[in-house]
């Protein structure tokens, strides 16, 4: 498993540098502004939804009814976006969060974004690939597995690689280099995760 994850994140790195040396080496519109291709953005792991229920209730700590429909999420996204221009950017992605059942969890992810905007408003949907972790369920009795991880298993961790994923967002300006940013990742059927932060132009 470490190499897969050593070359899970190389790939989007290798991509990542790609994208910034061929974009480089394309002559400048003189009738861009100052503002940087860069931006950073952080996001919180907030209200999760379960649209058939949570799969294991019983070891949601923070589940907001008995079904666990609704539950919390603790952590952090860090994300790096390259804009191509007005209308694409591409994103690279990383979490580390407690999940559902209040473990260790995270993912990294790597993908274009094509986005719509007017006035100080735009949305945006990705697409990319994806690679998600998190401890092992199994340590808890109630577990019988899931449909999401199944039984892939490596020393405590469950992980799993996902080809393209999506995600939609929504940005609101707040000046020329700060944005609110709010995500929805529909990972459905099983959980629908929504994300609120900041994206900061460098």
């Amino acid at each position: 498993m470490k190499t897969f994850v050593i070359t899970t994140l190389l790939i989007p790195c290798a991509a990542l540098m790609f994208f910034t040396v061929e974009s480089g080496a394309q002559p400048t519109d003189s009738t861009a502004g100052n503002n940087s291709h860069w931006y950073l953005s952080t996001q919180f792991l907030g209200l999760t939804y379960h649209p058939g229920g949570g799969t294991t209730p019983g070891i949601y700590p923070l589940k907001l009814d008995k079904e666990a429909y609704l539950d919390l999420e603790i952590g952090l996204v860090a994300n790096i976006d390259y804009s191509f221009g007005k209308y694409a950017f591409l994103r690279f992605s990383s979490a580390l969060y407690k999940d559902c059942a209040f473990v260790t969890a995270g993912s990294i992810h790597m993908g274009p974004r094509f986005q719509y905007s007017w006035k100080k408003n735009s949305v945006n949907i990705g697409i990319g690939p994806i690679f998600s972790f998190r401890e092992d369920w199994h340590q808890f009795p109630e577990y019988q597995g899931d449909e999401f991880y199944g039984d892939r298993v490596h020393g405590r961790w469950q992980y799993r690689f996902f080809p393209a994923a999506v995600e939609l967002e929504y940005l609101r300006k707040i000046n020329d280099h700060i944005e609110f940013q709010y995500s929805l990742i529909p990972g459905a059927p099983l959980v629908i995760t929504s994300l609120f932060g900041v994206r900061f132009n460098l």
